[in-house]
């Protein structure tokens, strides 16, 4: 076979494929060849980036536009990839159709089913009896339904958990999943095992970066007891949800905290109320306080994103009640790459707070530097430089202890399932160490248990959560 004739077949398989214009004008009609790689990289017609199809046997007919591609058959284009044994499809419908088993996979999923049905021009399509993964989720249903930005699934189920049989999953008559962002799950039953924990009508979850778990958190303060924690999420419409998180302390009972949340595609504002507690374990009470997130933009063209919050409430400790007002503007870096293994990690801002039990106004300025480094795949280290300026607030709770810091750990992974770490803060103006952390990580299947022993508090902490892998 001549490279001509590659050519010509070429510009077929890709005007049947992905709708190329001119397709009428090859010479051949029907043709068939076998055991081939056909490529349209020096097509004047072809766009830049290549169309491949590989098979053992491809025949097409430019007359009625049909294809049909059998025996280890792979159609690769712009980051998708569909494999199967048998690939019919038709130019002028612009789709494919696989009636056995299929692999469709992009950068945002993976996923095997049968029954597929694809349009490339439109980037939608369908597969049944599925399985597979979307971003962090594990999914499975009877249908899935794909678009450019979501997909959706009917009764099916998701998980974190890799396991052929997972400790716990989410099943739901309906499940849509926009990657990064959230997944809402309609008549959503939670399951650890083969029993079902609790079921709502309807449940929302972010997912991607700082993942919220669907499922309860247990542990251990010495401060606060026993404690078992559960975020649940009810959308009135995809971007509108009420949710509430119940968590309850033995020693400091029950503590919880709900809200109301617009979420848009630059911003999020909505109203909470409750009890909320930070890292150091002071505690607040907002009654209620109203947020606006402006999420994270990047500067021009500049390596750099701006991030803006604000919020307005009444906050109440222990002894203090006041109308608070809390407003940061901050920059971040791009991670510099001073190696492979080594990067650097660069913030700064400004937040400005107001009080009106003291009738105060203050500025506080901030610097952040990481350094960190990466000698194996089993060890990590780090060093930071933190500077907070004007950090003298009026409530304890999420404000900056130190105002100079230098902060320093490390991780260790003994072996796959456990891994040890250690961090240390140093009070820069007092000369003093201020924080020296010991954790234990131990794998425990689909799941992650966490101990800390802060030693200069004398305090232990436990944890056990469903992994976010």
């Amino acid at each position: 076979m001549s490279n001509n004739k590659k050519i010509i077949l070429g510009l077929l398989a890709f005007a049947i494929v992905f709708s190329a214009p001119h397709a009428s004008q090859a010479q051949e009609t029907p043709t068939t060849q076998s055991a081939q790689t056909v490529t349209v990289e020096q097509a004047p017609q072809a766009p830049k980036a290549p169309i491949v199809i590989e098979a053992d046997n491809l025949s097409f007919s430019d007359e009625t536009g049909d294809i049909r591609a059998e025996g280890n058959v792979v159609i690769t284009n712009q980051g998708q990839k569909v494999e199967a044994e048998l690939i019919n499809g038709n130019a002028k419908l612009s789709e494919i159709w696989i009636n056995d088993e299929a692999h469709f996979s992009q950068p945002d999923s993976n996923l095997t089913g049968h029954h597929t049905l694809y349009n490339y021009k439109l980037k939608t399509g369908s597969m049944e009896n599925v399985k597979g993964k979307i971003g962090r989720k594990y999914v499975a249903g009877d249908m899935i339904n794909i678009y450019p930005e979501q997909y959706i699934i009917d009764h099916g189920s998701t998980t974190n958990c890799p396991a052929k049989v997972p400790d716990y999953h989410v099943s739901a008559d309906k499940i849509e999943i926009w990657p990064g962002d959230q997944m809402i799950a309609y008549n959503a039953k939670f399951w650890i095992g083969n029993k079902v924990i609790f079921s709502l009508p309807k449940y929302r979850q972010s997912i991607g970066k700082g993942e919220e778990s669907s499922f309860p958190r247990i542990g251990y303060d010495s401060d606060d007891g026993f404690y078992i924690r559960q975020r649940i999420d009810y959308p009135l419409n995809n971007q509108l949800s009420v949710y509430a998180n119940l968590d309850y302390y033995s020693k400091a009972d029950f503590k919880p905290n709900f809200g109301l949340l617009q979420r848009e595609t630059n911003y999020s504002v909505g109203v909470v109320q409750g009890h909320f507690r930070d890292g150091d374990e002071n505690w607040i009470k907002k009654e209620p306080e109203f947020q606006f997130v402006y999420h994270p933009r990047r500067l021009g063209h500049l390596p750099v994103n701006y991030s803006f919050t604000a919020n307005y409430g009444k906050w109440k400790d222990d002894a203090i009640t006041s109308w608070h007002q809390e407003y940061e503007l901050y920059f971040s870096r791009d991670p510099i790459k001073l190696s492979d293994t080594m990067s650097l990690y660069l913030g700064t801002g400004i937040e400005h707070i107001r009080e009106s039990y003291n009738d105060s106004s203050q500025n506080i300025y901030k610097f952040d530097a990481t350094l960190t480094k990466k000698w194996s795949d089993r060890f990590n280290t780090w060093v930071g430089y933190h500077y907070t300026k004007n950090n003298d607030t009026l409530f304890e709770y999420d404000s900056d202890d130190l105002n100079r810091e230098f902060n320093s750990g490390f991780t260790y992974k003994i072996d796959k399932m456990n891994t040890i770490g250690v961090t240390r803060s140093y009070d820069l103006d007092q000369k003093r160490v201020e924080d020296l952390d010991y954790t234990w990580y131990r794998n425990l299947h689909c799941w992650e248990a966490t101990i800390t022993y802060q030693s200069k508090e004398d305090r232990i902490k436990f944890d056990i959560s469903t992994k976010r892998w």
